[in-house]
């Protein structure tokens, strides 16, 4: 059952970096930002926010299955509130709202699909 939860999670971890390389790759080559680390910072943080509400609907999956849906939405809110702060209380990130939105749908894309897996996934009864 950990294997399960651990692969998934790695596979979201894999994907994730390969998609980051790509987003820094292209904005440092054709120079979209005047810092392209922060393209690193943005996958980082929101990357590890996903982890954290995946590994609460891992929990939740383990005690309650039918409620795994209702821990995706309420990530979904944390973590929006979380970009948004992001937003007005850095100014760097401002400039580079683009940049944030890109990482941000790219990292929502690969949450839907892990909870896609985690939903339909079927544990032993014990």
């Amino acid at each position: 059952m950990i294997k399960k939860f651990l692969f998934l999670a790695l596979i979201f971890v894999i994907a994730i970096v390969i998609f980051c390389a790509i987003h820094y790759s292209i904005i440092s080559h054709f120079n979209f930002s005047e810092n392209p680390l922060i393209v690193l910072k943005i996958y980082l943080i929101i990357g590890l926010i996903t982890l954290m509400i995946f590994q609460m609907g891992c929990l939740v999956k383990i005690k309650y299955p039918e409620y795994v849906g209702f821990v995706f939405m309420a990530g979904m809110i944390v973590k929006m509130a979380v970009v948004l702060a992001m937003v007005v209380v850095n100014q760097e990130i401002k400039i580079n709202i683009i940049q944030l939105i890109i990482s941000y749908f790219v990292v929502l894309m690969f949450e839907v699909l892990l909870f896609i897996q985690l939903i339909n996934l079927k544990l032993k009864k014990v």
